[in-house]
């Protein structure tokens, strides 16, 4: 089937319902979304039906696109140009000077896909409060963090004329603030989807190193095999250079979407938890009977 959908009632000019402005900001924010997470995101007490309905809306009304691959597969969504332009003159997001939809590339959907589910997770926590995401989408078109507040905050008229200019370099999957218990914490967020080979561990090291030295980095793997894995092989990189190694966080997709943050086992390269993490929990003998015993068994 084709690639890309239209809706035959697709108008240039279509005014954008209020109620519906912060829910494009957050496609556009993803670059896209799903009619499952879509559901899980905005409909989370009504049916799979309400979301199909909402969507189809968006869609009749030219405010949305839809690609699908296959016909059992889950539906992808993205903002259309007029959508895009109508958000940007609402000062709800910035765009730049080269107007386009997003390009959602088949090889890399079920990584950002899972990126997407993992954030949506994190933002229905209570414990994180005052969540502000950055996504890897985002952060490759230039926006910046203090533009993001703005805009989430309805002040994105300050930012009038600010344009968005694409970065060449690599930027990590997500990056976040929040407030825990009343603490601030920055955190960057890298999604091991394939097992990365020593140069792209080489690449994912410089950039989180060199441009969010500060920051606590949550490295999420596949699976529990691929994420022990990587952690000794980041030890093992990492061995001729001691400083900041209690900042890095190893733990797998699984365990990160089915518990709250707080309780997920981030453990660091010295195999101790992330000082957030709520250690009388984890250390108490867990349902098959084991008690955690370090990286390779927590993760």
């Amino acid at each position: 089937m084709p690639d890309e959908i239209k809706s035959p009632s697709y108008k240039q000019g279509l005014a954008i319902d209020p109620r519906d402005i912060v829910v494009l900001a957050y496609v556009q924010s993803n670059k896209f979304i799903t009619t499952k997470l879509f559901q899980k995101k905005f409909h989370p007490s009504h049916s799979y039906v309400t979301a199909c309905v909402h969507l189809r809306e968006l869609v009749s009304r030219g405010l949305l696109l839809k690609t699908q691959n296959l016909p059992n597969e889950d539906t992808y969504y993205y903002l259309s140009r007029p959508a895009l332009h109508q958000l940007s003159g609402l000062a709800r997001i910035l765009i730049s000077t080269e107007v386009r939809s997003p390009r959602i590339n088949t090889f890399e959907r079920e990584h950002d896909r899972r990126l997407l589910e993992m954030r949506i997770h994190f933002e229905s926590d209570p414990a994180l409060a005052g969540l502000t995401w950055l996504s890897d989408y985002e952060m490759r078109c230039g926006l910046r963090m203090e533009w993001k507040k703005a805009l989430e905050e309805g002040r994105g008229w300050e930012l009038a004329g600010t344009k968005l200019r694409r970065l060449n370099r690599r930027t990590p999957d997500g990056y976040f603030e929040v407030s825990l218990e009343g603490q601030p914490y920055t955190f960057v967020l890298e999604y091991e989807h394939s097992p990365y080979n020593r140069q792209q561990m080489g690449a994912m090291v410089l950039n989180l190193v060199r441009d969010f030295p500060s920051a606590l980095r949550l490295v999420v793997s596949r699976d529990k095999e691929h994420a022990v894995r990587l952690a000794e092989g980041l030890r093992e990189h990492l061995k001729s250079d001691p400083r900041h190694q209690g900042l890095w966080g190893f733990s797998f997709f699984g365990k990160v979407i089915s518990r709250p943050f707080t309780r997920v086992p981030w453990v660091n390269l010295e195999g101790e938890y992330l000082p957030f993490v709520k250690e009388p929990i984890l250390n108490a003998v867990s349902n098959d009977g084991e008690k955690p015993e370090g990286v390779s068994h927590e993760l």
